[in-house]
């Protein structure tokens, strides 16, 4: 979680120094900036995206994917069914980093 954090300060820090640069006499406008930038990153970084798990690939579960109660970063289970078909269900900075 500290990574993500650490990715969108860094990116609003960015933001708010580039309109820094342009914006000079407006002092708020790096700051709001900033803020959207580090508050859009967060929501875009930590938005869950959910993925089906074949039929093939729910065969070899060795627990029953029925009995697992893993939660994710921001306390989303990890296997979800849905109209029922299995999902796999991670945070997309997880997804993309992790597989």
């Amino acid at each position: 979680m500290s990574l993500v954090v650490g990715f969108c300060i860094i990116f609003g820090l960015v933001a708010g120094g580039t309109a820094f640069l342009f914006f000079r006499k407006r002092i708020w406008v790096p700051l709001a900036l900033g803020i959207l930038v580090c508050t859009g990153c967060l929501v875009w970084f930590l938005t869950p995206v959910c993925v089906p798990i074949r039929e093939a690939d729910l065969a070899r579960f060795s627990p029953p994917i029925s009995t697992r109660t893993e939660t994710g970063m921001i306390g989303q289970l990890y296997f979800q069914r849905r109209n029922g078909v299995w999902f796999h269900c991670k945070v997309r900075i997880a997804r993309q980093l992790f597989f």
